[in-house]
């Protein structure tokens, strides 16, 4: 049964002895007194949705204007909006992202910063240049503004689909693969190592993670650099859909990761549920109980899972609608603040088990 979400038992404190329970907000939640409310009642962890990606940091004209062929000029009034606010309430933040194919500016990957459509690309270890210095600069203003606020860096995301044929595994419908290669992912995290502070953690971030042949491939990938010492967590996003979850293959491929030495977080969590009534919200709320079941069984066998993060706070801000164009109802709490019968089913979980 739904109940006023801002009423309800406290869904970061029911999981205070498990795991960080987090969410991707855009910064517009803020503006809202109930969404904000809810936020800081239920969640411990933040992670910006957009608001830290490189398209929304890189400032084409000022680094143009700069005239420097390797390093960029950032504009960090989202990053630092985000930054300050979770600093102000006590919240922890997990970076993301990085190192991505999409949303980085074309131009970042392009001689002399051009944008023109036939514009020629930045030799591979000229584009390299230019991932060291984003990183470090990134890294180094986060750090010195905020010095520890940030517990989790996505270095590197979806960096991995075998399915292209690339090496190893690697996505080729990638700027970053296409003009340097596989080697970008060893170089992003060494660059990242350099930078970060005690407590912080490195993850490589991806989706379908669980899946056998990409498992075998971020499995490879992973184990080269966890022998460098490199990478500290495997991210495993978790965009479940209701009618093909499989909660035992996921965690069949948790625990794989986990054996490597990793730490485990559960980074973008949603599951696509196409219907609002009785019938399927009764389905999406068994099936966050079997998937948090399964989490907590981790926890109990000693799997290093430290965080969970929902993708979107309330069901009005996920992003599956427009995604899937079609309407989806896939977390914990209705756009009218009510809690729902998923929430219900995992709330007493701890307590359970």
């Amino acid at each position: 049964m739904s109940g006023n979400a801002l009423q309800a038992p406290s869904l970061r404190e029911a999981y205070d002895h498990s795991f960080l329970i987090g969410a991707a907000i855009s910064g517009r939640e803020l503006m809202d007194p109930g969404r904000e409310a809810l936020l800081l009642r239920h969640f411990s962890s933040i992670t910006a949705e957009n608001a830290m990606k490189p398209e929304r940091i890189l400032d084409r004209a000022a680094t143009l204007e700069r005239g420097d062929p390797v390093r960029t000029v950032q504009n960090y009034t989202f990053v630092d909006r985000m930054l300050s606010y979770a600093e102000a309430h006590g919240l922890r933040v997990r970076f993301h992202v990085l190192v991505w194919h999409n949303q980085t500016p074309k131009w970042f990957f392009r001689e002399g910063w051009s944008d023109a459509p036939d514009a020629k690309d930045a030799e591979p270890d000229l584009l390299l240049r230019r991932q060291a210095a984003y990183i470090a600069d990134v890294m180094d203003h986060v750090n010195a503004k905020y010095p520890g606020l940030v517990y989790a860096w996505d270095v590197v995301n979806e960096a991995i689909e075998p399915d292209q044929g690339g090496e190893n595994g690697c996505r080729t419908r990638s700027e970053w693969y296409r003009i340097a290669g596989p080697r970008f992912i060893t170089a992003a995290f060494r660059e990242a190592r350099l930078h970060t502070l005690p407590g912080q953690k490195l993850f490589y971030n991806d989706y379908n993670a669980y899946f056998p042949q990409k498992l075998d491939a971020i499995l490879h990938t992973l184990r080269g650099l966890c022998a460098e010492g490199l990478v500290d967590g495997m991210g495993m996003q978790s965009h479940l859909e209701l009618n093909r979850m499989n909660v035992a293959l996921w965690e069949q491929a948790a625990r794989a990761y986990a054996s490597l030495g990793l730490t485990l977080h559960v980074t973008e969590l949603d599951i696509h549920c196409n219907r609002s009534d009785e019938a399927g919200q009764k389905a999406l709320a068994q099936a966050y109980r079997d998937f948090f079941g399964a989490l907590l069984g981790l926890r109990r066998d000693g799997i290093p899972l430290e965080s969970v993060t929902f993708w979107g706070l309330t069901d009005a801000e996920s992003w599956l609608t427009g995604f899937r164009r079609e309407q989806s109802w896939p977390l914990l709490f209705g756009g009218d603040l009510q809690t729902k019968p998923a929430f219900d089913a995992v709330i007493g979980l701890p307590e359970e088990r």
